[in-house]
């Protein structure tokens, strides 16, 4: 069974009420002194269970009953979360309504019974929040059973079991990579001569076979007439200076100076070294402190010149860190040579021919491994005394997590990355696992979710993007993302998830996430994200009745279906769950959203995409005060928005196909937290409207295939925040008419101006981002003359798309 991770939860509750108490006012909440009283109380409550929750989580896989009361503390502080955000949302009502108050003619009556009602809910709020604290005491108050010690949240366990390798390598067992020690190899020949310590990093994914790789390079022939010392040496997770000493001496000597004193270590060592030029490997090196790697080099550069380090690390900033070059990067092994590793250790020698049928099965285990080694040898090994096919038709149906492994096997050893993150990025990490495997992540849909779920902790939203954009950067250099594309500025537009690291953040999630249909399987009343199963839907389906006990759930995504979608099906699923944060329901015909869509108050994220019948939406969807992403991608019958969307004060991201000539111009300057919009496909759009220029915290705007699109509005002068412009497809469209439209475009970093074919020359205004443009791309725009002087000046750096 998965563990229970939460004290990263804890971190984030604890800084929402600490941010509720000093920031929010609900409706005179904050000058309530036995509200803030009651807040008060709760946050010291929350703060002395943290701190023993690193080391619960530690020692949980020893004691169910542990685990156990790990389950049930994680319930209260979900249902803690769910009354701030009460809290909040009653604040934003409030903002909304109190305008229509004071502009009717009866204003004293409006504030009479409008302080009655403030009585009233401060007597609610006070009475709740205490009746949750008083829950929370009762479970904490089972802590001292445990004999749990008091750790800092935040930090790291300070027990984390280490890691050991060493150099030997029995030949027969090696299977590919052949290419990649060649290339290795002769990467060192001719960099070290050039340098006086010639450090290569290996990175990798946990598991993905970099020791192996190092110790093909360690025993190949050149390598060893070249060098006059060979040493390895495993640092692991914790750096300890001393430990890496007496490993690199005794590797070079073969006497044991456990007994040394650091002084004596590196005297020792020095008089190792300086008899020649020597070869290195520092395996499974994890630290980011560039003292500790400097201290550490500087007592390495006893040797002669051309003296050579690999380190393997599956942390970028480690290998940016140490790296004399860019490191080298080691991927997945091609299928044929999976199965090879597979067939060795999942049967005796030529035992494979005997029983074709599993080897069948075989190949299907392999592919789940996607490339990565030890994920294979983990599954191979415990299938080697197995030959009933059904318990190799378990283990291929099996997720990776839930397959029992011991600790040099591939679960754990991916864990110990999990571990390694800060705590505010584990959770971001695991609910990626949310979506189906091989999903593609956008970028900014990534952030918008993670936001939804109130992963991002920040008082200002232009932080808030900045926090999910350093998360990305930070989840990429930890090896966890394959196929990303890397920008200029060292973004990601998008890229997906390793499989076994989906694997792991379903491990991670466990009883948090059901995979559910209509088939009556059972689904627990804590469950918090329901994911709609690989099968599509039909216009009879009603709700299955057993997720109508799932009313604590917090997502719920149709990602990979199709078909059509009932009204009564989405009008049980909008009455019974009521906390949602996301609705995805993606690819899926929907004739009609129901009104009750509107009673989803807690609604950040809602996702229409690729809704192909699907004509109006509700007037009741502006109601969701708290909704900050409103999808609406292909919905390609869509004939407008709703008329009050300047209710949806929260938005900001918007991505809109539909059938309307302009903008709604009232929406426009209600949307003043808009930072993305996009508009796609928009068949009859002449219009972006001069409202445009009220988005003042507009960060991205992308317009794609609106065929009758003329000009761009000259209120877009106002967009001082503007990073991105893309504009892909709009024949029609002519960006000198007004001029002054990308006057002001003072932080526009990239710009990509795609398919205009009226486009003659672009406008000298355009020189506002002389300062700022990083990215330039201009394409099939066939009648394009001339550019402006300044765009002529940019240099190559500024320049880097190019103008074909």
């Amino acid at each position: 069974m998965a563990e229970v991770l939460l004290s990263s939860f804890a971190v984030s509750i604890i800084g929402k009420i600490i941010l509720f108490v000093s920031e929010h006012g609900l409706m005179g909440i904050k000058s309530d002194r036995s509200v803030h009283q009651e807040l008060g109380k709760l946050q010291n409550s929350l703060q002395a269970i943290s701190g023993v929750l690193l080391d619960a989580e530690r020692k949980q896989s020893t004691s169910s009953a542990l685990k156990e009361w790990l389950r049930k503390l994680k319930d209260v502080m979900y249902d803690i979360d769910d009354i701030l955000d009460d809290a909040s949302t009653e604040t934003l009502k409030r903002r909304v309504s109190k305008d229509v108050v004071t502009q009717t003619n009866c204003v004293h009556i409006s504030r009479l019974k409008l302080r009655r009602k403030l009585l009233k809910r401060k007597k609610k709020w006070s009475s709740r929040i205490r009746e949750v604290h008083e829950k929370l005491n009762e479970i904490a108050a089972s802590k001292k059973d445990f004999g749990l010690t008091d750790w800092t949240v935040g930090g790291q366990c300070s027990e984390e079991p280490e890691r050991e390798s060493y150099s030997f390598v029995y030949q027969p067992d090696i299977i590919g990579r052949d290419d990649a020690r060649d290339e290795i190899v002769s990467k060192i020949l001719r960099a070290a001569e050039h340098h006086d310590i010639f450090v290569l990093p290996l990175l990798g994914l946990g598991g993905i076979g970099k020791t192996e790789l190092a110790n093909m390079v360690y025993h190949d022939q050149q390598i060893r007439e070249r060098f006059s010392k060979m040493m390895w040496a495993c640092v692991s997770n914790k750096f300890n200076l001393k430990n890496i000493l007496q490993d690199i001496i005794e590797s070079a000597s073969g006497e044991s100076c456990k007994h040394l004193n650091l002084e004596h270590l590196q005297n020792k060592l020095r008089g190792i070294l300086q008899n020649g030029n020597y070869f290195l490997v520092l395996d499974d090196l994890w630290t980011r402190d560039v003292n500790e790697w400097r201290e550490l080099r500087n007592l390495l550069s006893s040797g002669a010149r051309g003296s050579v380090i690999i380190v393997t690390t599956r942390e970028n900033v480690v290998a940016s860190m140490v790296g004399t070059s860019d490191p080298y990067k080691v991927g997945a092994l091609p299928f044929h040579e999976c199965m090879q590793i597979f067939t060795r250790v999942a049967f005796r020698q030529g035992e494979e021919n005997k029983y074709p049928w599993l080897l069948k099965i075989g190949e299907s285990i392999v592919k789940k491994c996607a490339g990565v080694p030890l994920a294979i040898k983990s599954l191979g090994s415990l299938l080697f005394t197995m030959r009933d096919e059904t318990q190799w038709l378990r283990v291929k149906e099996d997720h990776l997590c839930k397959i029992v492994q011991g600790d040099r096997d591939i679960m754990p050893v991916l864990k110990l990355s999990y571990n390694a993150l800060p705590a505010a990025l584990k959770p971001c990490l695991s609910y990626l696992s949310i979506f189906p495997k091989d999903f593609e992540y956008y970028r900014r849909c990534i952030i918008m979710f993670w936001m939804a779920h109130g992963l991002l902790n920040s008082n200002k939203l232009s932080e808030e993007i900045d926090v999910g954009n350093q998360y990305i950067i930070e989840l990429i250099g930890s090896s966890l993302f394959q196929d990303s594309l890397i920008t200029f500025d060292g973004s990601m537009p998008h890229c997906k998830l390793h499989d076994i690291v989906h694997d792991l953040g379903r491990y991670v999630l466990d009883t948090d996430l059901a995979v559910v249909n209509c088939e009556g399987q059972q689904v627990s009343e804590t469950v918090r994200h329901l994911v709609w199963d690989l099968k599509d839907f039909t216009h009879e389906q009603e709700f299955p009745r057993h997720l109508i006990k799932a009313r604590k759930a917090r997502t719920f995504i149709s990602s990979c279906n199709h078909g059509s979608l009932s009204k009564k099906f989405l009008e049980v699923l909008l009455s019974k769950l009521l906390l949602l944060r996301v609705l995805i329901i993606s690819g899926v015909r929907i004739d009609e959203l129901p009104d009750s869509i509107g009673n989803l108050k807690h609604l950040r994220y809602l996702d229409l995409t690729w809704n192909k019948t699907i004509k109006y939406l509700p007037n009741s969807l502006c109601k969701l005060i708290n909704l900050q992403t409103l999808d609406l991608y292909r919905s390609d019958q869509l004939i407008e928005l709703p008329r009050d969307v300047n209710k949806l004060i929260s938005l900001r991201y918007l991505s809109l196909t539909s059938k309307q000539k302009q903008l709604p111009e009232a929406g426009l300057r209600g949307w003043a937290s808009l930072t993305s919009l996009q508009l796609h496909s928009c068949s009859e759009l002449t219009s972006l409207s001069e409202g445009i220029g009220s988005l003042t915290a507009l960060q991205m705007l992308w317009i794609s295939d609106c065929p009758k699109l003329p000009s761009l509005p000259a209120s877009m002068t106002h967009l001082s925040s503007l990073r991105e412009l893309f504009i892909d497809n709009c024949p029609e469209l002519d960006l000198m008419h007004p001029e002054e439209a990308m006057d002001g475009l003072w932080s526009l970093r990239s710009l990509q101006i795609i398919g205009l074919p009226k486009l003659e020359r672009l406008p000298d205004t355009l020189c506002s981002a002389s300062g700022s443009l990083r990215y330039l791309l201009i394409e099939q725009c066939p009648n394009l003359r001339e550019l402006p002087s300044f765009m002529q000046d940019l240099t190559n750096h500024q320049r880097q798309g190019g103008i074909h």
